[in-house]
């Protein structure tokens, strides 16, 4: 805890102390870049694309929309928090949230970590990150470092701007299954996210809107931004067209595929409701919301991958 690299300041700003998604807590972030963006920016964020999140900070695309483990998420969060600090924070120290900060040097770096842990003497030396997850196929052994790469950036993020070492991540699943992991970023974490932090910045100052990706967020954001139907006819370049039919082609064979495996997956696990293959989790049967009979899902490789190895949009 106590070796400090060149990235690390001790010195954060605090901008005040807002409610989570309150109006105060967007204006905190509407001229900077937050912990949980930063994934977006480098193209590791499920919920967001680095284009999506650009043209949300040029207020041309609305907030994105909460949705039900999200506010789930926001209302058991209070709960897993007390149960931290009266259970697991060390002897002699203390615990606070709620306040938001920005990096004394790079202004535009916000952050607002759910826990600062601070010493007897009132030094602050540990952190706290607060998750809930409906499963753990994403997550590794508990108290490793093994915890999903976009909440990797959003701990390292969290620690170049209050000056800490690494943080703890306390991780509920469904309701029984508590548990706690250790990320410590590495020097070169730190610069790959204030690298590409800083470019992103930079690309919203100079009106430099970023091409477009493959992320499923983008293509829902241009469905809402071009929502009407007209009678128009429009002409498009033939390598579009080629790639259209040749992508297209593809996915309709590898959909084929899919279905003949799906058979044989249903096959293979009968009446269970996993699959797994030694230690890895590798499908599910889940009902539909609606009523009817299940149908497999696939459980997500995980992700340790180190942020230093990132590149933009992959």
């Amino acid at each position: 805890m106590t070796s400090q690299t060149s990235i690390l300041n001790r010195t954060a700003i605090p901008l005040g102390t807002f409610a989570a998604g309150s109006e105060q807590w967007h204006a905190a972030r509407a001229n900077g870049l937050g912990g949980s963006e930063i994934s977006a920016v480098l193209g590791v964020n499920p919920w967001e694309s680095h284009w999506t999140l650009w043209w949300r900070k040029k207020d041309l695309l609305p907030p994105v929309r909460e949705n039900e483990y999200m506010r789930m998420g926001s209302l058991f969060e209070p709960v897993i928090y007390q149960h931290y600090a009266e259970n697991l924070l060390p002897a002699g120290h203390t615990m606070t949230t709620g306040t938001t900060y920005r990096h004394i040097d790079w202004p535009w770096m916000v952050a607002n970590p759910d826990g600062l842990i601070f010493d007897y003497r009132g030094n602050l030396v540990d952190g706290l990150e607060i998750k809930c997850a409906v499963r753990d196929d994403k997550w590794g052994p508990e108290g490793t470092d093994q915890i999903p790469i976009y909440y990797k950036t959003q701990v390292a993020w969290y620690c170049m701007v209050m000056g800490l070492r690494g943080l703890w991540i306390r991780v509920v699943f469904g309701v029984g299954d508590w548990r706690t992991y250790r990320f410590e970023p590495s020097e070169e974490d730190f610069e790959t996210l204030l690298g590409a932090g800083r470019a992103f910045m930079e690309s919203l100052a100079a009106e430099e809107e970023p091409d477009l990706d493959d992320h499923s967020a983008t293509y829902s954001a241009l469905r809402y931004l071009h929502p009407m139907i007209d009678s128009s006819v429009v002409q498009i370049p033939a390598e579009l067209a080629d790639e259209w039919w040749e992508v297209t082609g593809r996915f309709r064979d590898a959909e084929e595929e899919l279905t003949g495996l799906r058979s044989r997956m249903t096959k293979a696990m009968g009446y269970a409701w996993r699959a797994d293959c030694g230690a890895q989790k590798v499908a599910y049967r889940q009902r539909p919301a609606k009523g009817g009979d299940p149908f497999v899902k696939s459980a997500k490789r995980p992700d340790f991958s180190d942020i230093s190895s990132i590149k933009k949009g992959s």
